[in-house]
């Protein structure tokens, strides 16, 4: 087994601790795994896609961050059937994205939300 050391923040190592109690890890880095294996799994259903397909992506963020999700909208306008943005409680924000088109495009969008540090969450869902 190999070792890694890894820099997160204070409030992602609260959480990572009180998930690996709540669902009863025997430790922080079976958690890790845990979700690493699960984001792998997702990450090869997301590549399986193919052809024109309906799909939701639904981004939270820090309402400082909203400068973030503004080039989604515009590079994507091509896709974006519906966008729906909504403030939430401490300061985030949610926005959602009805999307229609090729795969490629919305697996770009997703990529590009998904690998920007200032996103909080984000989620591709595919009926």
């Amino acid at each position: 087994m190999t070792i890694i050391s890894a820099s997160i923040d204070d409030e992602t190592l609260r959480q990572l601790s009180s998930l690996s109690k709540s669902i009863k890890f025997s430790s922080r880095s079976d958690a890790i795994r845990a979700g690493i294996r699960s984001l792998a799994s997702e990450h090869r259903l997301i590549e399986k896609l193919s052809g024109k397909i309906n799909a939701v992506l639904l981004l939270v963020h820090a309402e400082s961050a909203e400068a973030k999700a503004v080039p989604l909208k515009h590079d994507f306008g091509d896709i974006i059937g519906t966008q729906i943005h909504s403030n939430l409680k401490d300061g985030k924000c949610l926005e959602l994205f009805m999307l229609a088109g090729e795969a490629s495009r919305i697996k770009k969008m997703h990529e590009l939300a998904l690998s920007n540090k200032k996103m909080g969450q984000v989620r591709l869902i595919v009926p």
